[in-house]
């Protein structure tokens, strides 16, 4: 197809903080919250639809229910009773508010450390200086990033704070309408001298039925739309308390978010949600590729070592005082380490032989039908690829020893 229906293709700039996998960890939970994914669609599309079709079906009761809705918001007892029940919009606002408020205080100390570190110290030279200097950007990109976690904050609060405003609206809108047509069947009633009753008892009937199932239904997906957004914030929580270890550098890669060596629960607690990074990432697969390309590694290769390690199944058999299972490897922060600095273009040696032991095991496996791992394991050994776990960090990369 040509001509002015074919649209050019647009290039994509690669976000600021790429590389930064903290910071991208961040920017990924933030996108997630604007584009409302964690909403259930119904909540998006009821609202607006309700007030035409009450217009259109019993217009008169309309506008009565319109006035019953005036009544609840501005007689104070009954908007109490709906705040209790969907939440204080202004209250909900007024956090959104608090949380961009430190966002911007955040940001404006990031740019008080660059001015401080590059303007007001620029006759400054030596080891010293650049060591500041090195410290002081590290210091900046943090704040930055805890910036970004608080304008996320404010972002699911106000999503939230939205959420909540709109099934507040479609409850008050509800009860008024269920009491509009109360009154209205209550007329008829008296219209009737009563003969209607009947009739009526069965309306009244199916009408509460009707709405209290609405009702329910609407609160059930707020409940679940909410459980998704607490789960986003547990994720942004996690990775501000990455952040906040102890000399940790947002650049790093690897274990250089860890604390010392031996401080085994904290490790392989820190390997254990790497490993669920890794297995729910999508993009991975070509960044590792990309880096490995000029040792002879096929975007193909790089998947396979990826179902190996990470997602697939095997019979683990490596030790004999061990039962075997089928299952899983464990979370090796070792490996963790190596597959990061792949993923971001900063090898160390060792790391490409990881991926050689990695894909000639892989290899091994398909090839013989055998699923048991140490076999697979041994061969691998026999046929050289012997892979040393500490070596990256003996020479400096990842976590170091103290």
């Amino acid at each position: 197809m040509t001509g002015s229906l074919v649209a050019p293709v647009t290039e994509t700039p690669p976000s600021a903080w790429a590389g930064v996998w903290i910071a991208e960890d961040v920017e990924q939970i933030a996108a997630g919250i604007r584009d409302g994914s964690w909403i259930d669609g119904t909540l998006g599309v009821v609202a607006g639809g309700l007030d035409a079709l009450a217009l259109i079906t019993d217009p008169a009761g309309a506008l009565l229910q319109y006035g019953i809705a005036w009544l609840i918001e501005h007689v104070k007892p009954l908007s109490e009773a709906l705040d209790r029940l969907a939440g204080d919009p202004a209250q909900i606002a007024a956090h959104a508010r608090t949380w961009r408020n430190v966002s911007v205080e955040l940001a404006h100390q990031a740019d008080d450390l660059t001015r401080t570190g590059w303007e007001e110290l620029a006759d400054w030279s030596g080891s010293a200086a650049g060591a500041y200097r090195a410290h002081a950007s590290r210091q900046e990109q943090s704040v930055r990033i805890l910036s970004r976690a608080a304008d996320a904050m404010a972002l699911m609060t106000e999503g939230a704070g939205a959420l909540i405003g709109t099934v507040r609206l479609m409850i008050r809108d509800a009860v008024a309408t269920v009491v509009s047509r109360l009154l209205v069947y209550a007329a008829e009633l008296i219209a009737t001298a009563g003969l209607a009753t009947p009739v009526v008892a069965g309306q009244v009937s199916t009408l509460c039925a009707s709405w209290g199932a609405r009702i329910a239904h609407w609160l059930r997906d707020l409940v679940a739309a909410l459980h998704r957004l607490a789960h986003a914030a547990k994720s942004l929580g996690g990775r501000v308390d990455e952040l906040a270890v102890d000399g940790a550098d947002p650049r790093a890669t690897g274990g250089e978010m860890r604390p010392p060596l031996h401080e085994l629960d904290f490790e392989f607690t820190w390997a254990e949600r790497s490993y669920e990074r890794i297995r729910t990432a999508t993009d991975d697969v070509g960044q590792v590729a990309t880096t490995a390309a000029r040792y002879g590694f096929s975007e193909a290769d790089v998947r396979q070592v990826k179902n190996h390690v990470f997602l697939e199944e095997h019979v683990l058999d490596l030790y004999d005082d061990v039962p075997a299972e089928v299952a899983r490897f464990g979370s090796n922060p070792r490996i963790a380490e190596a597959w990061e600095r792949l993923r971001t273009g900063n090898p160390h040696p060792e790391d490409i032989v990881w991926l050689n032991h990695e894909r000639y095991e892989a290899q091994y496996m398909i090839e013989t039908g055998d699923p048991s791992y140490r076999r697979a394991h041994n061969a691998t050994l026999e046929a050289g690829h012997e892979w040393h776990p500490e070596a990256a960090a003996a020479d400096g990369f990842g976590y170091q020893r103290r």
